[in-house]
C-alpha cells in the first residue's frame, strides 16, 4: 500500500469514526485516558504540540493547565468534534499530516504529546527526527502507544461503523527496541519508559475488559532533547 493510499484510508476511517469516537467502548483509549495524563500533568504555561489530537480529549486537559497548545490531525471530522469542545482562542487546531506539514519551525515547542498515533507511522526514524527538530533544547516528547506485545499479535486501531462493518485502520507494529533506537538516533534521551497493565479501575469501566486484567495494554515513553 502506498503512503498516499494509507493516508487517504486512515483519514476516511477517522472521519467515519469521529461522530461516535468519544462514546465508543475502546479499552486502549480508556486505559490511555486513565494513565497518560499523569506523565505530563506538571506542564503549565508551555508551548505544546499535540500530534494526532483527534477529538481533543487530551487537548482539553493541556489547555486547562494553561498551556499554549497547537493540535494537528489528519481528520477534519475529529477536529470538528475538538472545535466544539475547545474555543479557538484556547488552542490552534491544524488539519494536516505532521509528517509533511511545513508550518512549524525549529525549536518551537517546549513539549510534544502524542497518544495512540505512532502505530500509524511506518518510518519511526523520520518521526523522531521531525519531533526533535521542533522541540526546544531540553524539551520533552511524551508518547503513549499500544503495547508492542499487543501490536505484534495484530492489535491495532479498528471500529465498527453504523452498518456494523469492521473498519481496520492501517497500522505498523513497532518494538520497544525500535522506539529506543530511532529516538536515540534523533538525539532524544529516554527519560521514562513504563508499561501500563490492565487494572481493576480500568476493568470496572466495562465488564468485558476483565480479560485484560494484569496484561500489558499500552507503553508510555518520555524522551528529552539535549540542551
Amino acid at each position: 500500500m502506498s503512503q498516499d493510499k494509507q493516508f487517504s484510508d486512515n483519514q476516511s476511517g477517522y472521519n467515519q469514526w469521529s461522530s461516535f469516537y468519544d462514546s465508543y467502548p475502546n479499552p486502549t483509549v480508556a486505559i490511555d485516558e486513565l494513565s497518560f495524563p499523569r506523565f505530563w500533568q506538571t506542564l503549565t504555561g508551555k508551548d505544546i504540540l499535540e500530534i494526532g489530537c483527534g477529538t481533543g480529549r487530551h487537548t482539553q486537559k493541556l489547555v486547562a493547565q494553561n498551556n499554549r497548545v497547537v493540535g494537528i490531525d489528519i481528520s477534519e471530522g475529529m477536529l470538528q468534534v475538538a472545535r466544539e469542545k475547545i474555543p479557538p482562542e484556547r488552542a490552534l487546531l491544524v488539519h494536516a499530516d505532521f509528517m509533511t506539514y511545513d508550518g512549524f519551525h525549529e525549536n518551537q515547542f517546549d513539549a510534544i504529546v502524542a497518544s495512540l498515533v505512532i502505530e500509524h507511522i511506518q518510518d519511526l526514524s523520520s518521526f523522531f527526527k521531525r519531533a526533535a527538530k521542533f522541540l526546544k533544547p531540553g524539551g520533552e516528547l511524551y508518547l503513549s502507544e499500544i503495547h508492542p506485545e499487543r501490536t505484534a499479535q495484530g492489535v491495532a486501531a479498528h471500529f465498527k461503523n453504523g452498518d456494523h462493518q469492521e473498519i481496520h485502520l492501517k497500522s505498523h507494529p513497532h518494538t520497544d527496541e525500535d522506539f529506543q533506537r530511532t529516538a536515540a538516533q534523533a538525539s532524544l534521551e529516554t527519560v521514562k519508559n513504563e508499561t501500563i497493565y490492565g487494572t481493576e479501575e480500568f476493568a470496572n469501566i466495562n465488564s468485558k475488559w476483565t480479560r485484560h486484567l494484569g496484561k500489558p495494554m499500552i507503553e508510555i515513553w518520555v524522551f528529552r532533547k539535549g540542551s
